[in-house]
């Protein structure tokens, strides 16, 4: 039996799964990141999950999906998002020790939703693909004979960061320092620097620009609520995921003449909805008119939401640790 983690930034979900897969028993705790808490509180708060889970079942291993560019290999997280504690901790060194030196393997979380697909889901009868995840920001994963490409830095597949729209001027007024997107909130980070594909095009951030379009709370503007507008006929709102799927699209076929995978996946809550998926294959076709290098390039929807990052944890965890 392992116990799966997927770390969130609020949250941390668990479940104790088989090696198979399967889930036998969930729950959540809260993600230590008040003022005041620490490294030394996040791996206590896993390590008191672990205590109760071992009085359950005999625990084989410890498997982790985060946030942050993860060296797999030495158990290291690097930024962490918003857990900014996590930033160059040798997690993994950590949590087997306070967990009875138990195997542990960490994985980005995106990542991990990709490797769900590659185990279970619409990316397990390929050797390559590529998995885009839409929410907060966007999750990336370049997959390669079915293992995560992580590149020199760990940045492969880091796609939130691609630029999207940003003027010669605008760059030439950029304010002084360094790191200028990450030392502020996100609300006020996605207006101050709309340049990259994540504030553009992340679920989250299409809301917040929706929400300012309409003059609304950006809490009461959601994904479920712009696809109510568009049956409603809002054309606004209509333009704005029209311009959504376009992106998407035209990243897609970047993607497709870079690395050539045979399916491109694209995943998140708000692919569950059937519209998102046929508007960008919409564009998709538009544009593989201009030449038949992109006739072969294929789109599709990943099969997991909820749990994906569970899932994807577990099997990172068995080819880490050659249980395949």
């Amino acid at each position: 039996m392992y116990l799966v983690f997927d770390v969130g930034a609020t949250t941390i979900k668990y479940a104790t799964m088989t090696a198979l897969g399967d889930i036998i028993e969930k729950g959540k705790v809260r993600t230590p990141v008040k003022e005041g808490e620490n490294l030394t509180d996040f791996v206590e708060t896993i390590g008191k999950v672990y205590d109760e889970a071992k009085t359950k079942n005999t625990i084989d291993g410890i498997a982790m999906g985060l946030p942050g560019q993860i060296d797999v290999k030495r158990g290291i997280v690097y930024n962490g998002g918003g857990i900014r504690y996590l930033h160059e901790a040798r997690l993994q060194e950590l949590i087997e020790a306070r967990c009875d030196g138990i195997k542990i393997s960490l994985e980005n979380d995106g990542k991990c939703a990709a490797l769900a697909e590659v185990w279970l889901g619409n990316a397990c009868d390929v050797k390559n693909a590529c998995v885009l995840v839409f929410g907060t920001g966007i999750g990336g994963a370049l997959i390669k004979d079915r293992k995560v490409i992580h590149g020199k830095h760990l940045l492969s597949g880091e796609v939130s960061y691609i630029f999207e729209d940003m003027t010669r001027e605008e760059a030439d007024n950029l304010p002084e320092g360094d790191n200028l997107m990450e030392v502020l909130p996100p609300e006020e980070m996605v207006e101050a620097y709309p340049y990259t594909w994540a504030t553009k095009r992340a679920t989250v951030q299409l809301c917040h620009w929706v929400a300012l379009k309409k003059g609304l709370p950006f809490s009461e503007v959601t994904g479920e609520k712009l696809y109510q507008w568009v049956d409603e006929g809002d054309q606004e709102v209509i333009d704005m995921l029209e311009d959504e799927y376009f992106s998407i699209a035209k990243m897609c076929l970047n993607l497709y003449v870079i690395f050539n995978p045979e399916v491109i996946l694209i995943g998140g809550g708000i692919s569950a909805e059937p519209r998102f998926i046929e508007g960008i294959n919409r564009y998709i076709d538009k544009l593989k008119k201009l030449s038949n290098v992109y006739s072969r390039c294929r789109i599709d929807s990943c099969k997991f939401f909820n749990d994906s990052n569970l899932l994807g944890a577990l099997y990172n965890f068995k080819q880490k640790y050659k249980l395949l």
